[in-house]
């Protein structure tokens, strides 16, 4: 299948949009010929071990989890192990895409399967993200007070031609010593509000009060109510925690991680709300209210004796250990957006050499 193809079914299944904006998501690797994939390696790091596993399986893309191009490199040399994969994959012509917190984000995404064992009344972010587009398609709302007479009629009758710009309403307000104006709303793209803007200088080109009565104000995107950053599902049935804790253990396929007992909790008393945060909190955690129970990759020491405090219990299982499962959703799921659009058949693997570096022992 051919790369670029590709690439826009990767973001129908996760539009990179929605990823958080400080993330590097998307196509990190493009060799400079046009690509045939036909073999791809899913996995939640970019090590050198799973570098040396889609060589030898002769994979020509890499879906990493986590991008492996983050912060700025300024040199690609054999010193260091990012930049000699980054060179390996250019030598051997093997794109790289990593979705990062654009998985995190999207209804049926990390998060959501997180909370996968757990039967839920409903769930919703934790903090939401805005739509990628207001519901009219403008990005700009601009209001003007213009004179009464022919220039008005003209404005009107131009711009109504065009794309970029619609009239929204138009009322009789007073103006500069009592003069009656017309104060008009318009919804427009940038470009709309600069044709606008050509327009008024064109039809008024002696009236500086127009010009000064401009507001140009960014419209509202509205919040979805299903994608964002952390789930809190709540439970159609208070549940044991100790029930929760062996849930995750299953889930995740773990036999120990660490649990923080909020204060005078043990594993026999219930929970009602569960959150979910993939790898880590981050600095969501100022967003969640009536909480019982979190579950989340790593969370630094003072925040976990805020929550315990706040009664609040807390299970960290090492950074990826709660996102590494989600691999194989993804690539049954991808599969099956590429067998309903009759695309060409591509291998996905998931990699058997991925692995959190922390061990317990």
């Amino acid at each position: 299948m051919d790369l670029k193809k590709l690439v826009r079914r990767l973001e129908e299944f996760a539009d990179t949009r929605l990823a958080a904006s400080w993330d590097n998501v998307g196509l990190l690797v493009e060799p400079s010929e046009a690509l045939l994939v036909k073999r791809a390696l899913v996995t939640n790091d970019l090590t050198e071990s799973v570098l040396k596993e889609a060589l030898d399986k002769h994979v020509n893309l890499i879906i990493s989890y986590h991008p492996p191009i983050f912060a700025s490199l300024k040199r690609l040399t054999q010193s260091e192990w990012k930049q000699k994969s980054i060179v390996s994959l250019i030598e051997n012509r093997i794109a790289l895409y990593s979705p990062h917190t654009a998985w995190d984000s999207i209804q049926g995404g990390i998060n959501d399967w997180i909370l996968q064992p757990f039967q839920l009344k409903k769930s919703e972010p934790i903090d939401a993200n805005r739509a990628l587009s207001t519901p009219n398609g403008f990005s700009k709302t601009v209001r003007v007070a213009l004179s009464f007479g022919t220039s008005k009629d003209k404005l009107l009758a131009r711009l109504s031609s065009l794309d970029s710009i619609r009239l929204v309403f138009e009322q009789e307000i007073s103006g500069v010593n009592g003069v009656k104006q017309v104060e008009v709303e318009f919804v427009a793209s940038d470009k709309g509000v600069a044709q606008l803007i050509d327009m008024l200088k064109e039809f008024y080109p002696e009236s500086n009060d127009i010009f000064a009565s401009i507001r140009i104000h960014d419209q509202q995107k509205a919040v979805l109510t299903n994608v964002g950053i952390g789930r809190v599902g709540y439970l159609t049935e208070p549940m044991v925690i100790g029930k929760v804790v062996e849930a995750v253990k299953k889930h995740f396929g773990m036999a120990t991680f660490r649990i923080a007992l909020g204060n005078n909790k043990t594993l026999d008393d219930k929970v009602k709300t569960i959150a979910s945060f993939a790898g880590s909190a981050g600095n969501h955690l100022n967003n969640i209210n009536n909480v019982d129970l979190i579950i989340t990759g790593e969370m630094p020491h003072h925040d976990i004796l805020h929550l315990t405090h706040r009664g609040v219990c807390v299970i960290v299982t090492d950074h990826t250990n709660c996102e590494r499962g989600f691999r194989s959703v993804f690539v049954r799921e991808l599969s099956a957006l590429l067998a309903r659009n009759n695309e060409p058949h591509v291998e996905f693997l998931v990699s058997e050499t991925d692995r959190d570096p922390l061990q317990y022992i």
